[in-house]
């Protein structure tokens, strides 16, 4: 039970509110749990939802008989394909069986082939057909329909379309339509009837089992016995026969072989050999060799003292080997002895006074976190691993220790930790693990182990190489090296190089055009383009045309170029053996995107791209060890997704009385069924079920929204409560992954998290750390500068980028579903009027995070949930920083309140660890937390409380008299005065009520009774922050600029055409990429010199303000000059500096003190009162306001950035 106050303030809003809106009967019922089904409600006339009107579904249509095709050039090219010689066999099979499988290699021609069969064999029987085929991915959808219209000498949307979410070319001539998985299982929503008039179902590319694919496989089993008509052929490269035959009963298989030249393979060892990589000295590995053996035998004295308690004097006054002396040198002799000592005392002593020592070495003399043992190699983290030390391995991960670090005999800390028995210290570390990271098993490990598979020389060059790489990461310096032998080797041919994801693919590609160079002096001999699946089709269209004589292409692609796509001049393959999969722990119910060894299925489908024009080569960069040890095929999603969303679509997909745990058990290889459990509770927790697993109108709206439910939760909520754009923003970078980057060296981590923290504006929230990231990021890549912002604030570009084009994805839907309108009310004016609060922004995350809360108990300073009774924050959160600064007893005083929100809690044996967090106040959680649907016993007086009243006398305590409980759920249950108790009580039903409304008619007009709930919300909130001490910080409702359809979700990827990034600073020349900004405080004596300024376009400073400014301007710094007239009590406007600085004097300026002229370009004119500027400290300034600032004041690159962005709020409109 937890006591809940409210201000005099909030009383009076909730009051007024009231008075004016009681509560009507009908509201207090729609909030009542009730025992109908959800399915009664969706019935209702005044529902506007509609099943049918599923966004994103196959239109209606009747089969008809296809035209014929008329000749096309193309026609020889169709002959030659292997599968034209089975075009009969194919063709009467599909006749005579309900289901067929087609096991077709790459080149075979089956993708674009087999529906032209069945349209050519109904034209020439003349009977009706019409054809689904769906695709993995919306590129290859769309590739394929353009290619088969051409083949059939149409345009697009004819016979021939495509249909994928939010984007289609279809007509009612359309027979033979091409869309994605998810489109067609949104059209299987719609009740089985959708299908009646459907005479082929085609699923291609079976083998890669997304989730999607599996489950309408699921349902096309059940329609196959509904609908005779119906026919289903399976196609792929790589199936797995055995698994569907056993599905679908006999059934005929088809097989084709591949069309193409002979693909000459090299496996990592081959190419070690080929570019002569391992330059390291063969004499400076065996020497190193040799210590590792002395270190690893010193550790194994250290540990045999430990476990026999016989810690002599040898172990703790052993003399130096001279061979030790040479690690370490950039430390002082001292701080080495010093280092040793503390280390030796933490793990042969169990000395914990040895921390103090070891933190004031690590923080006052930069020594490195990560320091090893000069004898043993053991760090910090592994001797307290060891020991059991928690506390103290907390505060080094939180200065950045490297849990995958090695000792000399290989153990990690995690591997001290097991060693030694310490359950909590594991826990700990597991917790700590990086989201992403590869848990195959390393190959230096597979290359020890079959030392008989390959020779003694493979065997050495192996672990060469792998004593300085680590192979959970893709080497793109190996890459480099081999695509510059290729290029210097081969005079044509394009290269097609597989990469993990968006991120190595950038950074593949920036290294090609900007920094190696051997490329970029050459870079009109070089064509780069990337594809990945949410790019745009305009990028794909282009990296599929040949390029011109002398000009090599080079394609840089996920895995969607394994099968969805055909490249057809590519000779090279760079295979990286690496994929990102997202994965889902149905325990720790974690979900992460980590990078994984492919299968062999997938390699050979990789080595399948090359060899399409002539004789190709693929280069594996993993060895032949690895690919013997790679699993057969790739694990199915449906084994390792969250599961909620996919719930949400079996409710639309099975029979009424289906349970959905019995649905899903119908799948080739069926999800966990206490990870179906969960995900069912989790949809009744957030309110998208009810009870008897029937879908409430929110669910439905969820299932049409491409982000988990909780995420489209708290955007709706956005929508509602008009705070949409910063909604979007946190939502659509908590759906893909956070955007900082963790260093691996110890001083950078440190660095990364100072950046985090700075971008928190002093919310004690992370999410405000990733929406200001974002926004800054924004203002970077309008002036061309966001590669040297992400570098300078530990941030992922290619991340950005992703997070920008899902933004606008899910905006689109949101129209597209009729939240947000073009015009009127709820246009996107409307839908964020409240962007710019971040008490109502903390409102929506609450109601989207449900129930991820955790309560600080303010007396013993520990942090618990409704599931763990002791919770820790991860490293990477703001709050483990303020938790290190103050003292683990000291943590919870410094927050303004007891209660936190967290994306996700990663769970080990006994220790729970949550991450992404926001402090939230108590009435925050009491409105928004919890389902919409309260029974009216949620609000009572306690037993013990009457009981008192009954037997109290005169004496008794007055004050305890009149409290009630306010029971949100079975763990949630606020203590508050019987007023103000029923006054939020109430007030939480306005708000579900009218939530609940706006849900089931997203177009009716808002009443005026709506508007002033928002607004009673919007004041209570704010005045609820501001009594807490909560910081709002400005600019968080900041509109990020509109994209081109064009433009699409790469915009980085214009240098696909090598053309240089783009510039908005006119006289700056052309290619020039500025490596920071920096601003610079210009006071002037008289407001003449600055008219004179704004018309020549010039100005002058002192000769000290030269020196900084010339300095900056030649570190290729954007320079940034913001000007104030001394005594005017304004800025004045800011602009660029676009020169350096010139011997030439100006006579104009009145003043014989200033140095010579330089140009500047106004960007603001404006005038600017500093009355509007007291918020934005200077941490280079003693943390004073801006405006008291001296000539030539530098500013901290966040103030003043903050600075331009209140002319740029208030651009065109002169601030007086």
């Amino acid at each position: 039970i937890i006591p809940l106050t409210l201000s005099h303030h909030s009383v009076y809003l909730i009051r007024c509110l009231l008075q004016r809106f009681p509560i009507s009967k009908r509201e207090r019922t729609d909030v009542q749990p009730t025992n109908k089904s959800g399915m009664s409600v969706a019935a209702e006339p005044e529902n506007s939802y509609d099943r049918n009107r599923a966004s994103g579904r196959l239109n209606n249509g009747i089969p008809m008989v296809p035209q014929r095709t008329v000749p096309s050039e193309l026609d020889n090219f169709r002959h030659s394909l292997p599968v034209y010689e089975h075009k009969e066999e194919i063709v009467q099979l599909i006749r005579e069986n309900k289901v067929v499988l087609v096991v077709g290699e790459t080149g075979s021609g089956k993708t674009t082939q087999i529906p032209q069969f069945l349209l050519d064999d109904c034209s020439k029987n003349g009977e009706p057909c019409r054809i689904f085929c769906t695709q993995p991915r919306r590129l290859a959808a769309i590739a394929v329909a353009e290619r088969v219209s051409a083949e059939r000498g149409e345009h697009v949307g004819q016979t021939v379309g495509y249909h994928i979410r939010l984007e289609s070319r279809v007509s009612p001539k359309t027979l033979l339509t091409f869309c994605t998985s998810g489109v067609f299982l949104r059209t299987l929503m719609a009740g089985d009837a959708s299908l009646t008039t459907v005479t082929h179902v085609i699923v291609d590319e079976v083998h890669e089992r997304d989730g999607l694919t599996d489950f309408l496989l699921t349902k096309m089993r059940d329609l196959l016995q509904k609908i005779p008509t119906l026919k289903l052929i399976l196609s792929s490269a790589a199936l797995d026969v055995e698994l569907f035959l056993q599905y679908f009963g006999s059934c005929p298989v088809i097989h084709l072989k591949g069309r193409q030249f002979e693909v000459k393979e090299l496996f990592l060892e081959d190419i070690l050999r080929l570019t002569d990589y391992n330059s390291m000295d063969i004499g400076k590995y065996k020497e190193e060799t040799q210590t590792k053996e002395r270190k690893q035998k010193c550790l194994t004295e250290w540990c045999e003292a430990v476990k026999t308690h016989s810690v002599g004097k040898k172990q703790r006054t052993r003399v130096l080997d001279p061979g030790f002396l040479q690690d370490n040198k950039p430390l002082e002799p001292w701080l080495l002895k010093e280092m040793d000592s503390c280390i030796s005392s933490i793990f042969l002593n169990e000395d914990q006074d040895a921390f103090i020592q070891l933190f004031n070495l690590i923080i006052n003399e930069s020594v490195n976190v990560d320091y090893a043992h000069r004898e043993t190699g053991t760090t910090p983290l592994m001797a307290a691993a060891g020991r059991g030390f928690i506390t103290q391995m907390e505060q080094l991960l939180c200065m950045g220790a490297d849990i995958n670090k090695k000792a000399s005999n290989g153990w990690t800390a995690s591997d001290f930790a097991k060693h030694f028995e310490q359950t909590n210290a594991v826990d700990l570390l597991k917790s700590s693990i990086p989201l992403g990271e590869v848990t195959n098993v390393d190959e230096l490990a597979l290359v020890q182990r079959g030392t008989a598979e390959i020779s003694t020389d493979e065997h050495e060059l192996l672990k060469l190489y792998h004593h300085k790489f680590d192979d959970q990461w893709v080497d793109l310096d190996l890459i480099m090296d081999l695509l510059h032998n290729i290029c210097s080797t081969t005079s044509d041919g394009a290269v097609l190089i597989f990469l993990p994801g968006y991120d190595e693919i950038v950074a593949l590609r920036d290294r090609i055009l900007y920094d190696d160079k051997r490329f970029f002096i050459h870079s009109d001999r070089y064509q780069v383009f990337t594809l990945h699946s949410d790019m745009q089709t305009l990028d794909q269209k282009k990296a599929m045309k040949t390029s011109p004589p002398g000009v090599r292409k080079i394609i840089l692609s996920t895995n969607i170029a394994e099968t969805s796509i055909t490249i057809n001049d590519v000779v090279f393959v760079i295979d990286s053996g690496k994929v990102k999969e997202k994965s889902f722990d149905p325990l720790s119910h974690v979900s992460m995107l980590k990078t994984v060894w492919i299968s062999k299925a997938s390699s050979l489908q990789r080595k399948g791209r090359a060899g399409r024009c002539r004789p190709g080569i693929c280069f594996h960069l993993f060895s032949r060890l690895r690919f013997n040890n790679m699993l057969e095929f790739q694990v199915p999603q449906l084994l390792r997704m969250p599961l909620q969303e996919l719930c949400l679509q079996t409710k639309l997909l099975a029979p009424a009385s289906c349970p959905v745990a019995e649905f899903l058990s119908k799948a080739p290889q069926p999800p966990p069924a206490h990870a179906v459990r969960y995900a069912v509770q989790m949809l009744k927790i957030i309110d998208a079920m009810d009870q008897h697993e029937d879908l409430t109108d929110l669910g439905y709206h969820l299932a049409d929204l491409p982000v988990d439910p909780h995420l489209g939760k708290m955007v709706l909520c956005g929508v509602v409560l008009k705070c949409l754009d910063p909604i979007l923003t946190i939502a659509c970078t908590l759906a893909y992954r956070d955007p900082f980057i963790l260093p691996t060296q110890s001083s950078q981590k440190r660095a990364a998290l100072q950046c985090r923290q700075r971008f928190t504006s002093s919310t004690f929230s992370d999410h405000m750390a990733l929406l200001r990231a974002f926004q800054a990021w924004q203002r970077a890549r309008s002036g061309g500068w966001e590669r040297s912002f992400c570098e300078k604030n530990f941030l992922s570009q290619a991340t950005m980028d992703m997070i920008l084009g899902m933004r606008t994805q899910l905006l689109g839907q949101l129209r597209a579903i009729g939240f947000v309108r073009a015009r009127g009310g709820s246009d996107i004016r409307d839908v964020n009027l409240n962007s710019e609060n971040w008490a109502v922004v903390k409102a929506a995350l609450v109601a989207g995070m449900y129930p991820n809360l955790a309560h600080i108990d303010l007396g013993t300073s520990l942090c618990s949930s409704n599931k763990e009774k002791k919770i820790h924050f991860h490293p990477t959160s703001i709050l483990s920083q303020v938790q290190l600064k103050n003292g683990t007893n000291k943590s919870a005083q410094a927050l303004p309140t007891d209660w936190l929100i967290y994306d996700e809690m990663s769970r080990g044996h006994r220790m729970a660890h949550v991450r992404c967090c926001s402090i939230v106040t108590a009435i925050t959680v009491a409105i928004f937390g919890g389902s919409a649907k309260l029974p009216s016993s949620a609000l009572h007086e306690p037993a013990s409380q009457r009981a008192a009243e009954c037997q109290r006398d005169d004496s008794s305590d007055s004050e305890t008299e009149d409290l009630s409980e306010m029971r949100i759920d079975d763990w949630i249950v606020f203590q508050l005065d019987s007023e103000a108790a029923g006054l939020v009580f109430e007030l939480r039903q306005k708000w579900q009520n009218l939530f609940m409304k706006r849900i089931r008619c997203p177009s009716k007009p808002w009443s005026q009774q709506d508007e002033t709930i928002i607004q009673t919300l919007v004041s209570v909130l704010g005045a609820e922050e501001q009594r807490a001490g909560l910081h709002q910080p400005p600019g968080i409702g900041q509109r990020p600029r509109p994209m081109s359809s064009e433009e699409g979700l790469k915009t980085s990827m214009k240098s696909s055409n090598n053309s240089p990034r783009p510039q908005t600073i006119k006289p700056v020349p052309p290619g020039l990429v500025f490596s920071s900004v920096r601003y610079f405080i210009m006071k002037s004596s008289n407001s003449r010199n600055l008219e004179i300024s704004q018309q020549k376009g010039i100005w002058s400073t002192t000769p000290s303000n030269e020196t900084k400014l010339t300095k900056a301007f030649l570190e290729n710094s954007l320079i940034i000059l913001i000007f104030s007239v001394q005594g005017s009590g304004h800025f004045q406007g800011y602009a660029h500096m676009t020169s350096a600085i010139s011997q030439e004097s100006c006579q104009d300026w009145g003043f014989m003190g200033l140095g010579g002229m330089f140009s500047v370009e106004w960007i603001h004119k404006e005038s600017l009162p500093f009355q509007y500027t007291q918020h934005i400290l200077n941490s280079w300034n003693n943390n004073k306001m801006v405006q008291i600032s001296r000539d030539g004041q530098e500013l901290e690159p966040q103030a003043g950035s903050q600075l331009l962005l209140l002319w740029e709020r208030n651009s065109g409109n002169p601030v007086q």
